[in-house]
């Protein structure tokens, strides 16, 4: 007759379940934190890929000035190609990007506006404010980051739900990203 039956005991099982859940408690914040970092440094690389595009823009159209919407950067297709350049879409931006306009829509877990801040006696945009907000406030991101066509990148730490910085004095007000 064999004494031992080879099998795990329930304290043995306990023991184990309560320390994968120990591990799982210290684990999980800190992958949430690294997955928020890169969500921000995902936007920070699409402001600033939207500020090379409103140069090209602007180069490209000059009785137009800066883009004044992320489509007009885009390629206005559905499936995301490129066409025909044109003002109303330039092509100078991927779709995925120029379509993440709104917190239901959003980019490595961020949305993007741009708003135009000013323009000359002919109507030309000759400033603009391009924006990336959370979709979900500290879960994909807990900053708010902001560039104009001085092409400097500015962040906030927002305080509940807050509005895009969609003027040249909100977007100035931040605090410059060093």
């Amino acid at each position: 007759m064999k004494v031992g039956s080879g099998g795990f005991t329930l304290a043995e099982l306990l023991i184990v379940v309560v320390l994968v859940v120990i591990l799982a408690a210290i684990a999980l914040p800190n992958l949430l934190r690294s997955q928020i970092a890169a969500n921000e440094t995902a936007a920070i690389e699409s402001l600033a890929k939207i500020n090379r595009a409103e140069v090209q823009y602007q180069t490209t159209y000059p009785t137009i000035g800066f883009a004044s919407t992320l489509g007009a950067l885009g390629p206005g297709t559905p499936d995301g190609k490129c066409r025909e350049k044109s003002p109303a879409h330039a092509c100078l931006i991927e779709a995925a990007l120029a379509t993440a306009t709104s917190p239901e829509h959003t980019r490595s877990g961020y949305w993007f506006a741009v708003s135009p801040t000013s323009r000359d006696a002919g109507d030309v945009v000759t400033g603009y404010v391009a924006t990336a907000q959370a979709g979900v406030l500290n879960k994909t991101g807990s900053r708010d980051f902001c560039s104009q066509e001085d092409a400097v990148i500015r962040y906030s730490v927002p305080q509940g739900s807050s509005v895009p910085a969609n003027s040249a004095p909100a977007c100035s007000a931040m605090t410059i990203l060093q």
